[in-house]
C-alpha cells in the first residue's frame, strides 16, 4: 500500500503536475490523520469497556458486602431498640414509683446491655486504595464512603464512648443489683438473665441512679439514630448500585 502511494506521488512529480501533487499529499495526510483518530477512538472504546466491566465487578462485590452488613445491623438494631425501651421504662419507674414486679427485672438487666457491631469491610478496604475512582457516579461513590467511613465508624466508636449506656450504668448496676438466670419462656433458648435490685426503694429515690438513667437514655437515643441513619444509607447504596 505504501509503495502504491509512493508510485502515485512519483508519477505526479515526473509529469510536472505539482498542483495535483500537493492536493494529493494533503489528501494522503488527511487519510493518515483520520486513520489515527479512528485507532484512538477504538482504543478509548476498549479502555472504557474494560473500565466499565471493572466498575461493575467492584460494585457487585461492594453490594454483596453491604447486604451482609445490612443483615447484621438490622439484627443489632432490634436489640438496641429493646435496650432503649428498657431504659425508658426504668426512668418511668423512678418517676411513677410503681410496686416491684418480676417483669421489671428484664428491664434492669437490659439497661446494661449493648450490641457489638462488626461490619464487613474487607472488600471496601481493598477497593478504596484506587478502584473506587472507577465508580462513575460521584454521588454513589460518596454514599459508599459515607457508609463505611462515617456510618460504620460512628457505630463502632460509640461502644467505647461516654455515651455508651452500658458502660455508664454497669458500675452502679454491680453495686445495687444481682444478676440471676431464670428459665426462658421459650424452652429452645434455655435461660435468660434478669437484674434483681438489692434495695428497690433506694433506687426509686436515688438521685445518682436517676441521673445515670437520664444520661443513658440520651446515649441510647443517639445510638438508635446512628443505626437508623446507617441502615438508610446502606439500603440507598444497594438500590443505587442496582440502578
Amino acid at each position: 500500500m505504501i509503495k502504491f502511494f509512493r508510485k502515485i506521488r512519483q508519477n505526479l512529480l515526473s509529469e510536472g503536475k505539482t498542483g495535483k501533487y500537493f492536493k494529493y499529499a494533503i489528501g494522503e495526510i488527511l487519510l493518515v490523520v483520520i486513520g489515527i483518530l479512528i485507532a484512538l477512538s477504538i482504543n478509548n472504546w476498549n479502555e472504557n469497556k474494560k473500565a466499565s466491566l471493572k466498575e461493575a465487578a467492584n460494585l457487585k462485590s461492594i453490594k454483596s458486602e453491604l447486604e451482609s452488613s445490612l443483615q447484621e445491623i438490622r439484627t443489632d438494631y432490634d436489640r438496641i431498640v429493646k435496650y432503649k425501651q428498657s431504659t425508658l421504662n426504668i426512668y418511668k419507674y423512678i418517676q411513677e414509683k410503681p410496686a416491684l414486679v418480676n417483669s421489671m427485672y428484664f428491664d434492669f438487666h437490659n439497661s446494661i446491655q449493648f450490641s457489638m457491631f462488626f461490619p464487613k469491610t474487607s472488600t471496601y478496604e481493598t477497593f478504596k486504595s484506587g478502584n473506587l475512582d472507577l465508580i462513575k457516579s460521584d454521588s454513589l461513590r460518596m454514599l459508599i464512603i459515607d457508609i463505611y467511613e462515617a456510618g460504620f465508624v460512628r457505630i463502632k466508636t460509640k461502644v467505647g464512648s461516654r455515651r455508651n449506656a452500658a458502660n455508664l450504668l454497669f458500675p452502679y448496676y454491680k453495686e445495687h443489683f444481682t444478676t440471676k438466670l431464670i428459665p426462658n419462656s421459650d424452652e429452645n433458648h434455655g435461660y435468660t438473665h434478669v437484674g434483681i435490685p438489692k434495695d428497690y426503694e433506694h433506687l426509686l429515690y436515688d438521685s445518682e441512679f436517676e441521673t445515670l438513667i437520664a444520661e443513658a437514655m440520651l446515649g441510647r437515643s443517639m445510638e438508635v439514630s446512628d443505626f437508623e441513619r446507617t441502615i438508610e444509607w446502606i439500603e440507598k447504596g444497594i438500590e443505587e448500585i442496582d440502578r
